[in-house]
């Protein structure tokens, strides 16, 4: 799944810049974090939120929260990168954990529940999370013993992962005139997806449209949850998804002796046959590991024009159709 954007909204509205420096850092009020966007954060904020490796004097809160996919929220990889904390010119330590506190009293550290390692380091390092719960709030804490009267100590920290990303499905190939089903999960439902273009697809809005361009397109879809605005995409090729040689010399020199399908890696099913004018079979092959060297069973075919047919046997094609042309070797 590849993202294209992400921004962060108020209720779904206003366009906000939000950083850590424009907000309190204390565990009543936590800093809020988009997935895919850095976050630059101070770490000044003096406050105690001792638990397992964290036992720094200055911790900041950040907060954020899951995707709504019920079936797979997935995990969250935390990077703490760009950091900018020393002491007389050495590096001092941060530490890190990520929890799952109690929604309705942010600042009870006898309920947060570890999703995450503890981790102290000086420098850049990263963690990740295990298994979130879907719609669900979280705290990053991260604190450090850097006294900041003396010089600043700052890091940037960007969150990714499947629990906080929208998800569309699916990438495929149809031939000219079909159609595929085209959906997303993981937003707020409540607020909705927007599809774009709005070419060749039955809605602009829903979990689930009808989706048959005439040529290839890249759709994006949009959606929100926990304050933000995340965006997938998927591509949906039109036609012959395969680069496939008209000819090829097998005379044993090493150059162009093999024919070989460019794409057809993508298709481990795929089921390609060779005839000759007379339609009988010359060679077939399954998926991509055997390219025609020009024999029938161990001898070399007379130069000439064969013929193939090609079934890439992938549901993800919606019945697509066979593709079949003309091949000539040459010696």
């Amino acid at each position: 799944m590849k993202r294209l954007n992400a921004m962060k909204i108020y209720f779904g509205l206003t366009l906000l810049t939000l950083t850590g420096a424009l907000h309190a850092q204390d565990c009543s009020n936590p800093v809020p974090i988009c997935g895919e966007i850095p976050e630059p954060v101070t770490l000044n904020f003096l406050q105690n939120l001792e638990m397992d490796c964290l036992n720094s004097p200055y911790v900041t809160v950040l907060e954020f929260m899951s995707n709504g996919d019920f079936i797979n929220t997935g995990s969250a990889t935390l990077d703490i990168t760009g950091v900018a904390c020393q002491t007389d010119g050495v590096d001092d330590v941060i530490e890190c954990v990520i929890v799952k506190p109690n929604p309705q009293a942010l600042c009870d550290v006898a309920a947060y529940e570890m999703v995450s390692p503890c981790t102290e380091m000086a420098g850049n390092f990263s963690l990740q999370t295990d298994g979130l719960l879907p719609n669900t709030t979280y705290l990053i804490l991260i604190g450090t013993t850097h006294d900041p009267s003396t010089t600043p100590c700052n890091a940037s920290l960007i969150l990714s992962g499947q629990a906080v990303s929208i998800n569309a499905c699916c990438t495929s190939n149809i031939a000219p005139g079909q159609s595929v089903t085209l959906t997303v999960v993981g937003g707020n439902e409540d607020l909705g997806y927007t599809w774009f273009p709005d070419y060749g697809i039955s809605a602009v809005t829903g979990d689930e449209v009808i989706a048959s361009p005439s040529i290839t397109t890249t759709y994006s879809v949009s959606g929100f949850f926990g304050g933000c605005q995340y965006t997938d995409a998927v591509t949906i090729a039109v036609g012959n998804p395969l680069g496939i040689p008209t000819s090829f010399t097998p005379n044993g020199d090493f150059i162009n002796d093999l024919w070989s399908i460019e794409g057809l890696l993508s298709y481990d099913l795929a089921d390609i046959r060779i005839f000759d004018r007379w339609g009988q079979l010359v060679h077939r092959s399954i998926g991509s590991s055997q390219p025609w060297d020009g024999k029938r069973n161990g001898t070399e075919v007379p130069e000439g024009t064969y013929y193939y047919a090609i079934d890439l046997n992938d549901p993800l094609l919606v019945d697509f159709q066979t593709i079949t042309g003309f091949i000539s070797v040459i010696r």
